[in-house]
C-alpha cells in the first residue's frame, strides 16, 4: 500500500509537470507567433524566424511581388521578433514618406545599427543628423556647383579621360562591373579629397573589395542579428561582431593616413574638397566621426551609380536598336565634342535611356529602411511604435498598370510622340523621396547622363559570338545589380 501511493503521488507530480510544461510552452509559441491587433496582413508567423520562411525562393523581388498580389499594398513581416511594414506602390510610398513624413521619416533605432559602421548621416535621427545632411548638402553645392556645374564636369571627364583609354584597348570580352565600380569611386574620392587615388593604388583597391563584400553580407547579416540575438552569447563569432570591429578598426588606420595627406597638403583655411569641410571648425561632424561619414559617402557615392551603368552597359549589348539610336542622338546634337550639363535638355533620348534604366534595374530595390518612434495609423491599419518601414521600390517601377510590360527595354516610353520632349516621371524613385531622399542625387544624375554619353560616343557594346545571352537576373543585396556577364567592346571611328 505504501509503495501504491507512492507510485500514485509520482504519477500526479508528472502530470501536474506535464501540464506546467505544456502550458509554458503553449504561451511560448503563443506569444512568438501572434501577430500584433490592427496592423497590416501578412503570412503566418513562425517561432524565433518570424516570416523568413515566406520569403524563401530564388528571386526575392518575385517574393515580394506575390506578397504584394496576396496581401495589398501595405503588408508586414516579422523578421524574427522585429516587426517589417512592405510599402508598395508609388501611392502608399508617397502617403508615407511626404504626406505623413513627421512620423516616417526616422532611421531604425536598434542594436544592429548602433553596432554597425554608419554614421548619422544614413541612420541617424533628429537635430544632429538635420544639422549634418544640411552642412553636407551645402558642401556639395560650394564644390561641385560652382560656375554651374563647371568643377564637377571637370573632375567627372578627368576620370572619364581614363576609363575610356583604358575600356579601349581591351580586345577580348570583358566584365565592365569592377572597372564601373572603380571609376565611379575615384569621382567620389576625387569629391572628397581634391584628387583622384593613384592609378594602381592597392590600398583603394582593397577598399572598394571591401566595400563589396560589405554590400553582399549586410542583409544576412541583418537577419541573424534580428532573429537569434542570442548567438553573441555563445562562442565563436556567429554575428560577425568581432569580424565588423576588425574590419572597422582597418577602414579607420585607412582613413587616417589619407586625412594627415590632406592636412599635411591642404592650404590653411581652404574648403576645395569635402573633407576640407568636414575638418574645418565649424563642422558639425566630431573628429573621430567623420570617417564613417567618409564610408558612407564612398559606399553610396560611388556603387550604386555603378551599378546603374553597369545595368545600362547590359542593355545597350541586348538591344542593339537603342544603342545604335542612342549614338546617332548624340552625334546629331553634340557631335564630339565633350558633353555638359546644359547638354543634357538637347539630347532627351539619353536622360530616357537612364530613366528606363533606373526603372528596370532598380538598384536599390527596398531602398534604406525607414522607422516610426510613435503608434501610427495609416491606411486603416496601426504601425506599433519601434516598427520597421521597408519601401518595396520595384513595386512602383515594375507595376504594369503604369509602365506597360514593365520588363521590356524601351526608353521611349518616357518620350512625347515627337520623340524630342522628355515626359518625366515622377514614379521613377531610384533616389526615393522625402527627408530622407539619397544627399547625391543631384551628383549621380549629373555623372550618369556624362557618363552614359561619352561612353556611347567612343565604343560599341556587343554580345560576344557564340556567348550564352546574358541574363536580367540580379544579385540581391543592399544593391540589385546584374549577374556578371561579358561584351565585347568596339571602338569608335
Amino acid at each position: 500500500m505504501f509503495a501504491l501511493s507512492i507510485c500514485n503521488s509520482l504519477f500526479v507530480l508528472l502530470d501536474g509537470t506535464s501540464v506546467l510544461v505544456f502550458i509554458v510552452t503553449f504561451l511560448l509559441i503563443y506569444w512568438s507567433t501572434r501577430r500584433h491587433p490592427g496592423i497590416p496582413p501578412g503570412p503566418g508567423r513562425w517561432p524565433i524566424i518570424g516570416n523568413l520562411g515566406s520569403l524563401a525562393g530564388p528571386d526575392k523581388l518575385k517574393v515580394f511581388r506575390d506578397l504584394r498580389c496576396k496581401y495589398g499594398d501595405v503588408f508586414a513581416l516579422y523578421f524574427g521578433s522585429e516587426l517589417t511594414v512592405v510599402l508598395n506602390g508609388y501611392e502608399a510610398i508617397k502617403d508615407a514618406f511626404l504626406k505623413q513624413g513627421r512620423y516616417f521619416s526616422f532611421r531604425p533605432e536598434n542594436d544592429f545599427t548602433a553596432r554597425s559602421i554608419t554614421t548619422d548621416l544614413v541612420f541617424g535621427n533628429g537635430p544632429e543628423w538635420k544639422a549634418k545632411r544640411a552642412y553636407i548638402m551645402n558642401a556639395f553645392r560650394d564644390i561641385c556647383f560652382i560656375r554651374n556645374g563647371a568643377v564637377l564636369e571637370k573632375i567627372v571627364h578627368e576620370e572619364l579621360d581614363l576609363l575610356i583609354d583604358d575600356i579601349t584597348h581591351i580586345e577580348k570580352p570583358f566584365c565592365p562591373r569592377k572597372t564601373m565600380s572603380l571609376s565611379f569611386a575615384s569621382v567620389m574620392f576625387n569629391i572628397l579629397h581634391g584628387k583622384r587615388p593613384e592609378r594602381g593604388d592597392k590600398r583603394f583597391q582593397w577598399y572598394l573589395d571591401e566595400l563589396d563584400l560589405g554590400f553582399q553580407r549586410f542583409l544576412n547579416t541583418q537577419l541573424r542579428h534580428y532573429c537569434f540575438p542570442w548567438l553573441d552569447k555563445l562562442p565563436g563569432d556567429l554575428l560577425l561582431l568581432q569580424y565588423t570591429s576588425d574590419k572597422s578598426a582597418k577602414t579607420i588606420e585607412y582613413f587616417d593616413e589619407v586625412f594627415k595627406q590632406r592636412e599635411m597638403n591642404a592650404l590653411q583655411g581652404s574648403r576645395d574638397c569635402l573633407l576640407d569641410f568636414f575638418l574645418s571648425e565649424d563642422s558639425p561632424l566630431a573628429r573621430d566621426e567623420i570617417w564613417k561619414c567618409h564610408h558612407d559617402l564612398m559606399a553610396a557615392g560611388s556603387e550604386t551609380s555603378a551599378t546603374t551603368l553597369n545595368w545600362m552597359i547590359l542593355f545597350l549589348a541586348l538591344y542593339p536598336e537603342v544603342q545604335a539610336k542612342l549614338h546617332a542622338e548624340i552625334t546629331r546634337t553634340i557631335g564630339k565634342t565633350l558633353p555638359a550639363i546644359r547638354d543634357r535638355s538637347e539630347i532627351p533620348y539619353v536622360e530616357a535611356v537612364i530613366l528606363e534604366t533606373l526603372r528596370i534595374g532598380s538598384n536599390v530595390p527596398l531602398a534604406v529602411p525607414h522607422f516610426v518612434k510613435e503608434d501610427v495609423s495609416f491606411r486603416g491599419f496601426l504601425i506599433p511604435n519601434g516598427t520597421t518601414i521597408i519601401a518595396n521600390v520595384t513595386s512602383v517601377h515594375h507595376d504594369p498598370s503604369v509602365f506597360p510590360d514593365p520588363f521590356a527595354f524601351r526608353p521611349e516610353r518616357f518620350l512625347d510622340e515627337s520623340g524630342r520632349v522628355l515626359q518625366a516621371s515622377e514614379q521613377v524613385i531610384p533616389f526615393s523621396m522625402g527627408q530622407r531622399s539619397c544627399i547625391g542625387e543631384s551628383i549621380a544624375r549629373i555623372e550618369l547622363f556624362l557618363y552614359v554619353t561619352r561612353i556611347v560616343q567612343n565604343v560599341e557594346f556587343k554580345l560576344p559570338a557564340g556567348c550564352k545571352r546574358p541574363t536580367l537576373n540580379g544579385v540581391f543585396g543592399i544593391t540589385y545589380r546584374p549577374e556578371d556577364y561579358n561584351v565585347d567592346i568596339a571602338k569608335r571611328n
